[in-house]
């Protein structure tokens, strides 16, 4: 807990299924390309790497699924339990980010931020990743033939089973002496507000929800899903796999964990 007792708040989570293409996904600022010059290193043997405006993550699938649960925060978190790997980064984000998947699109394209411009310290914690390679070797040894019916249907099984949690927050000075209770305040504001002032009808869509529940989302955003998170902003393509994906997955638990 941060000094003067303020506890900071969840102002969004995110929970999607990436495919990590060459078991890399990337988290970075939608204005930089991840092929441009000055990339970081290929994390092969250490589950991330970062440069200033992008992080790669390392995965151990290359064929499966893993599931992302990203989260902005107001001020640092509490640490998570029961996670197995954790690293640290700091990015430079403009406002916005995207999780991208290679040659498999994006997952996430231009995620509004309510931290707005700035350095943003970044946590990646995953779990997991061991046991679904010891799993997915086993069903080779099950299964000879991997375009059996039997194969595929224990395969997808393992969708989603590799899990990252990603929890980022804006850096920022400290509270001035003896102004604690401004200071809170005026993050508060800001915490809820997106970087422009708009009146828009609040829409939560879970990435969860199964396919006949959405069905009813269709006429209204036919395009895009809108998803407002208290005062956050995402815009997903409604025909990309990962919104395919999350569409029929199964609802994860209260923190989508």
């Amino acid at each position: 807990m941060p000094d003067g007792g303020y506890v900071s708040r969840r102002l969004l989570q995110l929970v999607m299924p990436v495919f990590p293409d060459r078991r890399i996904f990337r988290i970075h600022d939608p204005e930089v390309s991840p092929d441009d010059p000055g990339a970081p290193l290929a994390p092969i043997g250490v589950m991330m790497t970062a440069t200033r405006e992008q992080l790669w993550i390392g995965s151990l699938q290359q064929d499966i699924d893993v599931r992302l649960v990203l989260e902005e925060w107001d001020g640092q978190p509490l640490l998570p339990d029961a996670w197995d790997e954790e690293a640290k980064a700091r990015l430079y984000l403009r406002g916005q980010l995207t999780v991208d998947m290679g040659s498999a699109g994006t997952a996430v394209q231009r995620l509004r931020l309510s931290g707005g411009v700035g350095n943003y310290e970044v946590r990646v914690y995953a779990r997991y990743r061991e046991a679904v390679v010891q799993m997915y070797e086993e069903l080779f040894r099950q299964h000879k033939d991997p375009l059996s019916d039997d194969f595929q249907r224990e395969k997808r099984k393992l969708e989603g089973v590799e899990r990252y949690l990603i929890q980022l927050w804006r850096d920022s000075l400290p509270c001035p002496p003896r102004q604690d209770d401004e200071c809170v305040a005026s993050a508060e504001v800001l915490a809820v507000l997106p970087s422009a002032v708009l009146v828009v009808p609040v829409l939560v869509v879970s990435f969860a929800l199964a396919a006949a529940d959405a069905a009813w989302l269709a006429p209204l955003v036919p395009d895009a899903v809108l998803v407002v998170v208290e005062g956050a902003l995402a815009e997903v393509p409604a025909a990309g796999p990962a919104f395919a994906g999350a569409a029929t997955e199964a609802k994860p638990d209260a923190d989508g964990l």
